[in-house]
């Protein structure tokens, strides 16, 4: 069989001698979207009732913590989308007490509640533009503008979808998807939006996501994070409040995305990685040297936090089908650092087909197939809601579900399961190495206390695996867990010696005792060679 190298790497996060790692360096998050959780007054859209109702479904997952989207009062007029007000909530998602109400659910349950804060843009009926576009002073530079003409259009930029003309302005404003770009160079806007994150954590959220991409000047963004950053860790110390999490999305470039990383300074804790989130389905190679760079843009002592799926683009049982699913959820969970799981994929759940769509309704959220209603049940209206849903249902409903996954053992649902909690087990160790076998891909995580093993079969048609070209696993190892369609079922044991086959899709978690080393390995070979070749040549020279 062919191979494409080994990587081997010491994943344990270094945070001083004694010190115990922060919760969020290996956390699991299930990222929620409200609108689509669960409806708890029978308007069809999800709301903090239905949250508070049904979140303890999240930490029978595993999870640790909920990255909450935003819940920022949004315009209800479509025709002037956006954030009218970041530190308010929509009315259509509830109220400060029904907020607290969930905070204190998840509380009680050890669930810890993180929101998404929007920074890139905001309605063209909010305060906030209102006041740039009449250039109240400080307010000058809040919204992107271009000086010029209305007859002259400036040239679109990166970011920028189109440029509109303010008459009462006299420039040009950047807008997009409808909605007015603010400028992240502002440093009032900076101030606005740390105090906005301030107000959040006052109220007792433990982190908060943001995506501070700014296509015009990205060196504004990594700025912007870092104000913010600041501030929030001044608010929690002026209100005797804990560490917050800051988490950073980015649709960069691993390079690009790692500079938001605090490297010994101040920015995120973590940087959200979509190398499990191609929009087609990559071969082993592929996925492998994307996660590398993702690992190895990192700072020493940070880690990546891994997606399953990127919000408002495809679930994977969409963009891959069904029998990638297992796949995709078990790799998040092995690699070191945190693990995002998204709505609907421990479920396999699919996208909507917007064709089904009736409601000319304006909603909070955009109306995208991976926004449809989460499927509780296989009941008609999936028991989301007992009105008319914003969206359609997910197309494979009736099966993937939250009550039939939960009532068998062997499902997507029960094998996310398995893996979280194999996460905080002695065995999910602190070294990492990662290697291809055929069209297979090999993660291990090792220890002194025992071994993790994933093993996935990321091509379209049958491979073989032989887990003996892993130096060192143990002679046997058990699956803790298969996916659907595997032939070894949970329990059964594998000999290392052993070929395995694997068919499309079919991924086994694996576990064993501690990794053995005996007998010289490559590097003491190459040692020995060299110390060897100094023998000769100082042979030689003694003899001149």
């Amino acid at each position: 069989m062919m191979w494409v190298g080994v990587v081997v790497f010491t994943a344990l996060v270094n945070y001083g001698v004694g010190e115990v790692s922060p919760w969020w360096s290996s956390a699991v998050y299930y990222r929620l979207l409200v609108d689509s959780f669960k409806d708890g007054d029978g308007d069809g859209l999800g709301d903090l009732k239905g949250l508070s109702k049904q979140i303890s479904y999240v930490r029978a997952l595993g999870a640790d913590a909920i990255i909450l989207s935003s819940l920022s009062s949004k315009n209800p007029d479509c025709s002037q989308p956006g954030i009218i007000q970041h530190t308010e909530i929509d009315q259509r998602y509830g109220n400060l007490e029904e907020f607290s109400n969930v905070l204190e659910k998840a509380k009680k349950i050890e669930l810890k509640i993180l929101i998404t804060l929007p920074l890139q843009t905001i309605s063209t009926a909010s305060e906030w533009f209102k006041s740039s576009a009449d250039k109240i002073n400080g307010f000058e530079d809040w919204i992107l503008w271009r000086e010029g003409t209305a007859e002259e259009m400036p040239q679109l930029e990166n970011g920028v979808d189109t440029w509109t003309w303010h008459e009462d302005r006299g420039a040009h404003f950047g807008v997009s998807g409808k909605e007015a770009l603010l400028n992240l160079c502002s440093e009032g806007v900076a101030a606005a939006l740390a105090a906005a994150l301030c107000a959040w954590l006052r109220r007792g959220i433990s982190g908060v996501l943001l995506n501070p991409d700014f296509p015009m000047e990205q060196r504004c963004g990594e700025q912007l994070l870092r104000k913010m950053v600041v501030e929030a860790l001044n608010c929690a110390r002026s209100f005797n409040l804990n560490t917050p999490v800051i988490l950073a999305d980015s649709s960069l470039s691993p390079e690009l995305a790692a500079k938001y990383y605090s490297n010994s300074g101040v920015g995120a804790n973590s940087v959200l990685s979509r190398s499990l989130t191609s929009p087609v389905r990559s071969n082993a190679p592929e996925i492998a040297l994307a996660i590398y760079a993702d690992l190895l843009y990192a700072p020493d002592d940070m880690a990546p936090t891994w997606i399953t799926s990127i919000p408002n683009e495809n679930r994977i049982a969409t963009r891959h089908s069904s029998d990638m699913v297992d796949a995709i959820n078990l790799l998040s969970l092995i690699l070191p650092g945190s693990a995002v799981i998204q709505q609907g994929d421990e479920l396999g759940a699919a996208d909507t087909i917007m064709e089904w769509a009736t409601s000319s309704t304006c909603w909070p959220s955009e109306a995208v197939p991976s926004a449809a209603p989460f499927p509780w049940d296989d009941s008609p209206n999936t028991g989301f809601t007992a009105g008319e849903p914003w969206l359609p249902f997910t197309s494979n409903y009736k099966y993937a579900n939250a009550k039939s996954e939960f009532n068998r053992n062997h499902s997507h649902v029960g094998i996310v399961r398995i893996a979280a909690a194999m996460r905080k087990s002695p065995a999910f160790g602190p070294h990492l190495e990662i290697k291809r076998l055929g069209d297979a891909l090999a993660i291990l995580r090792w220890g002194t206390a025992g071994s993790l093993l994933v093993l996935t079969n990321l091509a379209r048609d049958q491979t073989e695996a032989q887990l003996s070209r892993i130096h060192g696993l143990p002679t046997e190892m058990t699956v803790a867990a298969s996916s659907t369609g595997s032939s070894l079922s949970t329990g059964s044991h594998v000999t290392i010696d052993k070929t395995i086959k694997l068919i499309p899709g079919e991924t086994l978690l694996l576990a064993g005792g501690h990794r053995h080393c005996g007998g010289p390995g490559p590097v003491d070979k190459i040692a020995n060679k060299l110390s060897e070749g100094w023998q000769k040549i100082n042979k030689y020279f003694s003899n001149i």
